[in-house]
């Protein structure tokens, strides 16, 4: 499997953690796969660092 590698802020880690969260709660049932999906990726990304 083919790695890709992204370098981002704290901030935009954090931007990208919401707007996953926010993604996987607006699937239903019925998208059963899509939730597996972004919450394996959900699970691959580090905690962004609180905003000081």
């Amino acid at each position: 499997m083919d790695r890709n590698v992204i370098e981002l802020t704290d901030e935009e880690l954090a931007l990208l953690v919401a707007a996953l969260r926010s993604y996987l709660s607006d699937f239903s049932h019925d998208e059963a796969d899509m939730q597996r999906a972004t919450k394996r990726l959900l699970a691959k990304l580090p905690q962004p660092e609180p905003a000081s």
